[in-house]
């Protein structure tokens, strides 16, 4: 008897929640380079693999099954980061906010179909590992909080802390970035390339009169002081 599309989609859910504590079998590792193949199984319970990904990277992972199905992926921290569903394809797209190991989950509607699952990365540019750095998280210290989002993954962010609040669009050429900063009723507004220099990253600051500004800095993939707490907030932007 065929169940309905609300009770296939009610069951995706709840094993994508049990997903990291409930793997059929342990946990495999995905590479790029491999098709991973799942086998049939006796009962219905998801498949956990995990790889190492890079800041910045603009990973994609198809699984091929017969039936509903369903991909979820977690943050190196547990938490679960993006999720996509369907049957007999399933794609799913996410842009990574940190240099760690991430754990992807496969959930099939019925456990005795096999698949294959496959995994594509991209190699991040300095602008995007830069500016997607811990995006979907809130960074907190004593003097405050920056909390980043998803309004359109890969392409545009919204940053906010106390006093200010941005979006960074990121142009097609994948090194360019074009920020708006509004601070009360003033809105700022330039633009951002990043280049490496004698070993250094270089932020390039142009400003609407052509004016550009050089600043030496750091990749935030690498400048998480022990003073700052990480929490998960949140993969797309609520509004």
């Amino acid at each position: 008897m065929m169940m309905p599309s609300m009770t296939r989609a009610a069951l995706l859910v709840a094993l994508m929640i049990v997903a990291p504590a409930a793997a059929a079998t342990g946990p495999r590792e995905l590479t790029t380079t491999a098709v991973a193949r799942g086998l049939p199984a006796a009962k219905v319970a998801p498949d956990i693999y995990y790889f190492a990904g890079e800041t910045g990277a603009k990973e994609t992972y198809t699984l091929t099954i017969k039936g509903p199905a369903s991909l979820t992926l977690f943050t190196p921290d547990g938490h679960e980061m993006v999720t996509a569903t369907g049957s007999g394809n399933v794609t799913l797209t996410a842009y990574l906010p940190l240099t760690d190991v991430f754990t992807l989950a496969v959930s099939r509607l019925t456990p005795g179909q096999p698949y294959t699952l496959s995994r594509k990365a991209t190699l991040p540019t300095l602008a995007e590992e830069e500016e997607f750095s811990n995006v979907g998280y809130t960074l907190k210290n004593a003097d405050g909080f920056y909390a980043a989002c998803w309004i359109a993954p890969g392409v545009k962010v919204r940053g906010r802390d106390a006093k200010q609040i941005g979006e960074s669009l990121l142009a097609a050429d994948r090194e360019t970035v074009s920020r708006i900063l509004r601070r009360g009723s003033e809105t700022i507004s330039y633009e951002v390339t990043y280049s490496l220099v004698g070993g250094v990253l270089m932020k390039d600051v142009r400003w609407p009169d052509g004016k550009v500004d050089r600043h030496p800095t750091e990749l935030r993939a690498t400048s998480l002081s022990d003073r700052l707490v990480r929490e998960w907030s949140g993969y797309r932007c609520a509004d």
